[in-house]
């Protein structure tokens, strides 16, 4: 069963990813901080645009270094009731096996097979792979095109890496994505601080981009601050896995899903 390597929250703390156009202004509103309440976790209603049958995304695979020979495509498939990924055409040199992963961060992100990943284990080499699974329709609220790269490892970790990294990328591949907007017209939009919601926000275009948590927020009640619904939130933050703490930053715009709003941890 394909199993999530690591908990990003778990090692690293959300930060801002500034965007191009004007630069971002913060906006911090007084907050009374006596309430700590538990945030709520993130519901999981269906999304509003369903993804179709068929190829909805496709990466070619790229040998990382000369000492090793891998070739293939990666082929993500929406039907039934899940999304399937396929290795076509693959072929791999490397010795005793290899893993496939997701990644949320682009392939030029040093050690990117250690951090937060969606693993779908060990692969035979020099065949085809079909019948991966990535999970359910619900998966990642029905849209998993925050997934930017799909790496290959060596199943044993090398002794030595230069870059210090566990999992040595041997080979990888960005995803090219063809989905529809699965949130058409999702926009969140600042009404105010509020008791349960009394953050800093940062925006971008007059529009918000971000929002910092403090003591005694709640998800629900953040939700209700920026006109979204509590799935929305969850939605724009895929890589968050527990609940809201203080100090944490919640993604509010669509665009920046995943990896463009989180950078990968270092270290």
């Amino acid at each position: 069963m394909p199993r999530l390597t690591t908990s990003v929250l778990g090692s690293i703390t959300l930060v801002l990813g500034l965007v191009a156009c004007s630069p971002p202004t913060t906006e911090t509103p007084p907050v009374d901080t006596a309430v700590h309440s538990v945030a709520p976790a993130l519901s999981d209603d269906t999304a509003d645009v369903v993804i179709p049958d068929g190829v909805i995304g496709t990466a070619e695979l790229t040998s990382a270094s000369g000492d090793n020979t891998i070739s293939g495509t990666v082929v993500v498939t929406a039907g039934g009731g899940g999304f399937d990924v396929a290795l076509k055409d693959f072929n791999s040199d490397v010795p005793g096996g290899v893993q496939l992963f997701f990644s949320p961060w682009s392939d030029t992100t040093t050690c990117l097979a250690d951090m937060y990943n969606f693993s779908f284990g060990n692969l035979s080499t020099d065949a085809d792979q079909p019948g991966l699974s990535l999970g359910d329709r619900d998966f990642s609220r029905g849209d998993p095109s925050y997934y930017l790269t799909a790496v290959i490892t060596a199943s044993t970790p090398a002794t030595t890496d230069p870059d210090g990294c566990v999992l040595t990328p041997r080979a990888v591949g960005t995803i090219t994505w063809d989905v529809p907007d699965t949130r058409p017209g999702l926009l969140a939009v600042d009404t105010g601080a509020r008791f349960g919601a009394g953050g800093a926000t940062a925006t971008a275009g007059g529009s918000p981009i971000s929002y910092r948590a403090v003591a005694g927020d709640t998800l629900n009640d953040i939700a209700d601050r920026f006109g979204i619904t509590l799935d929305d939130l969850g939605f724009l933050n895929p890589l968050t896995s527990r609940q809201l703490q203080a100090g944490d930053e919640l993604n509010l715009r669509e665009a920046l899903r995943g990896g463009a709003s989180v950078p990968p941890p270092s270290g």
